[in-house]
């Protein structure tokens, strides 16, 4: 980027710039308001080689927007670096210390804080993103733990453009003090300086109340009604919950679902199958208002047609809010507006005579200069193609074609399924004609919106689907191109629930902002939060940092002189929190790539963790079977952990269901057969991971620290057996007296097979086993087999019971 960049910073990204430069903070902005530009203008200062600055998974969009400008910059000294896996780990340290801004991943991160490749007392600073989410059990918390240990200078920043989150359960107070920031700066769209410059620059706003047609109004009304009759269904089976959860006014939300499933959560696995199928039709029921307002009426038909009860549905357990009068209303209703067959009589979507209008007016405007481009924003790609048929095609002839559609075999409406949203390009013409200059613009979360709004460089904007990020964003847009004009037709259908939700994000952003100032105002800030002085709690690693207080009492006074347990942690499992309360429970963390098991506690005890989901998943793959049987084939005392949110209800098997008919295919019979076959595995059954911790503890006391060089070889043999031997007939061989899980792979590397090692010689044995005490035992068992074999048997015993083994080589 070139040496313009501070300058063309709007008055409010200069003083946050400085207010950056000054503090450790955490800096909260606004829904739309971006910060990308103050996020460069600071790395460009640090991306000097005497510097060491880690930018900490930063959104994707944002980082290669960054990489590149910070590669073009004239005033960054070293170019921007991104660490990966692909540097090798031997490599890290001279990687690092080549200084500069690098962008790096939370696993890459810790793992190598842990490891000691990276030297920490050489850090900078560390940069957080999305703040809001972090938790005293959140890698972003351990990082900033082992950063501010053996690093008291460097100093530590986070963002976050999510108030509303943070605002929850003092959830700011939470990430300051596991980030160690004393500060906090808010920046909501009502304050001064944001205020001042939009002001400055205010867009040409032109703001369309559609009023809703009669028969949209009467379906409005009977989908609400569909929903208070589900919420009041649910209210019956669960009246220990909050009304506030089934007052329809909250349910228009965006969030609603979500937030009645995690408050459900804790006693989900107690409910009822038609309790369940409630609580799914109220996230249905409120998808119908969406389709109301954005689908033509054809299509809309088409997803409450489809909702119908059929006959074969009938005799099954549907759910009795079909059966309704307000179900049977909008079934009516939504026929009535598609009923006359010609698409002239077809109720129009009151958002498309406006567009017609607005197109006109554009046309009229460019009429005799150069076209402008117009710009879109929609919520939905469905939404977008449907304006695209509209424009190009006319009214009468789109819907006509989708009344054709909903005839067609549903083979054939799959041409007509918009792309995934995940992978599409938001910039797209559509098969507009250039002619048209339209572009449309899904709305969505985009970290870079300015960067797209820029490549599509829009004169009108018009708003099909109001969003206050949008809003927010084009507002920002205008800011940075003065004298440049922008005209944003905002389209929203008057006295509706898009309305309402609308007004609804507006006063929540704006109440959780006021909440969040009133906290800043309030709030204590003790004298070591940054953890610069080295008494600050959130340092001390022991009990005291646990939730259960069962563990051996540490004197948190000599935690840095004492020698902690080591436990052998999974590289892939620093994905988890479990790592991070480990080592603040007083457990050092040796990070190695382990074939057998997550965690080795000792020489002898191996756990493999599962969480619900992944046992569930590993019992339907076959995985979990071959994992116990390698970790009882290894290790002495293996153990399976499986791990559940103690915020959530669990049980194995819904009350209802319970009954005494085995089924195999269910999970309390496939674990019960893996206790069976596996007698020496132990199953322990853990509610989070501050209880595992403590399990570990328990486990760990009066027993030696595993052996790092031993397992590295397990390793490297389970790895080559895996894929050289057959597991059946090698699990086999581990029943046979004097075979154990430490020399079988001697056996089988030296025998074809089971038949072939009963008719060796003792001395041969001892030889191979490496010892004479194992070679004698198994040796003696196949001559006791062999004499008690009948003496007219001339194919002998041994042979006719070993030969239907298979070879142990899988080739």
């Amino acid at each position: 980027m070139s040496t313009d960049s501070k300058t063309s910073l709007l008055s409010y990204e200069k003083q946050a710039l400085m207010d950056l430069l000054t503090d450790d903070c955490l800096v909260v902005l606004g829904e739309g308001i971006t910060y990308q530009n103050i996020l460069l203008s600071y790395l460009e200062s640090y991306s000097d080689p005497g510097t060491l600055l880690l930018a900490v998974e930063c959104p994707e969009e944002m980082e290669e927007w960054l990489l590149e400008r910070l590669t073009l910059s004239e005033t960054a000294v070293v170019p921007p670096k991104k660490v990966t896996s692909e540097i090798h780990v031997e490599k890290r340290t001279d990687h690092y210390l080549q200084g500069g801004v690098q962008f790096i991943s939370k696993r890459i991160l810790v793992i190598d804080l842990l490891c000691k490749r990276i030297p920490t007392e050489l850090i900078t600073g560390i940069v957080f993103f999305n703040a809001h989410y972090v938790r005293d059990t959140s890698i972003e918390t351990f990082i900033s733990r082992l950063y501010r240990t053996d690093n008291k200078t460097g100093f530590i920043k986070a963002f976050s453009t999510n108030p509303i989150q943070l605002n929850k359960v003092n959830q700011a107070e939470t990430c300051m003090r596991h980030l160690f920031l004393p500060r906090i700066h808010l920046w909501p769209r009502f304050h001064a300086n944001i205020s001042e410059c939009i002001e400055k620059h205010k867009c040409e706003v032109v703001e369309l109340h559609i009023p809703l047609t009669d028969v949209m109004k009467n379906l409005q009304m009977c989908i609400i009604d569909l929903l208070h009759f589900c919420m009041k269904e649910v209210k019956k089976h669960i009246p220990s919950l909050d009304s506030d959860f089934f007052v329809v006014e909250n349910a228009v939300g965006k969030d609603y679902f979500r937030s009645l499933k995690k408050v459900l959560n804790p006693i989900w696995s107690h409910l009822g199958p038609n309790t369940k199928q409630l609580v799914q039709d109220i996230k249905i029921i409120s998808q119908l208002n969406n389709q109301l307002l954005q689908c033509s009426a054809v299509r809309f038909y088409e997803v409450v047609h489809k909702l119908k009860p059929t006959g074969a549905s009938r005799s099954s357990n549907v759910c009795l809010w079909m059966f309704t009068e307000a179900f049977g209303r909008l079934l009516s209703l939504s026929k009535e507006r598609v009923e006359q067959k010609e698409a002239e009589k077809i109720e129009l979507s009151p958002k498309w005579e406006a567009i017609q209008e607005i197109l006109s007016e554009i046309k009229a405007e460019n009429k005799n200069g150069p076209p402008k481009n117009t710009l879109f924003c929609v919520s939905s790609y469905a939404t977008a193609k449907q304006i695209v048929k509209f424009i190009k095609y006319g009214e009468v002839s789109t819907l006509a074609e989708e009344l054709l559609s909903t005839q067609r075999p549903q083979k054939d409406l799959q041409a007509d399924i918009p792309p995934s949203e995940e992978t599409e390009d938001s910039r797209t013409t559509f098969g507009l004609e250039e002619s048209h200059n339209i572009r449309f613009l899904v709305e969505k979360k985009y970290t870079m919106i300015q960067e797209y709004l820029t490549s599509l460089n829009p004169t009108y904007v018009i708003l099909h689907d109001p969003d206050l990020f949008m809003v927010r964003s084009l507002e920002m847009f205008r800011c940075r191109r003065p004298g440049k004009p922008l005209r944003i037709y905002f389209l929203v259908y008057d006295n509706s629930i898009e309305e309402q939700r609308y007004l609804t994000q507006l006063s929540e952003e704006k109440k959780a902002f006021e909440q969040l100032i009133m906290m800043k105002g309030n709030m204590t800030v003790y004298t070591d939060q940054d953890g610069r002085e080295g008494t600050n709690a959130m340092l001390e690693r022991g009990h005291q940092g646990l939730k259960f207080k069962d563990l051996e009492s540490q004197d948190s006074r000599q935690n840095h002189a004492k020698s902690f347990p080591k436990v052998v942690v999974d590289m892939r499992d620093f994905r988890s929190s479990l790592p991070s309360i480990l080592h603040k429970s007083g457990m050092d963390l040796i990070p190695k790539t382990i074939e057998i098991g997550d965690y080795i506690l000792t020489p002898d005890i191996c756990i493999e963790r599962k969480s619900i989901v992944d046992l569930i998943g590993s019992l339907a793959s076959g995985r979990l079977f071959q994992q116990c049987q390698a970790m009882c084939n290894t290790y002495k005392h293996p153990m399976l952990l499986i791990e559940f949110d103690e915020a959530n209800g669990f049980s194995l098997q819904n009350y209802s269901g319970v009954t005494d008919a085995v089924v195999t295919s269910s999970l309390q019979t496939q674990l019960t057969l893996i206790t069976l076959h596996f007698p020496k595995l132990r199953m322990i059954w853990s509610q989070s991971e501050y209880t595992t911790a403590s399990i570990f503890h328990e486990l760990k006391k009066g027993k030696e620290d595993p052996d790092v060089g031993a397992i590295e070889t397990v390793s490297k043999e389970s790895s080559i057996i895996s894929s050289e031997f057959n597991h059946s007939v090698v699990n086999t061989l581990l029943q046979l007296p004097g075979v154990t899980s430490k020399n079988y792979f001697l056996l089988a590397r030296k025998f074809a097979n089971i038949l072939e090692i009963s008719k060796t010689s003792q001395e041969r044995l001892s030889e191979v086993l490496q010892n004479k005490e194992e070679g004698r035992a198994l040796f003696e068992f196949f001559n006791q087999v062999e004499n008690k074999s009948k003496p007219d048997d001339k194919s002998g015993g041994a042979k006719n019971k070993y030969a239907k083994f298979k070879k142990f080589k899988r080739k």
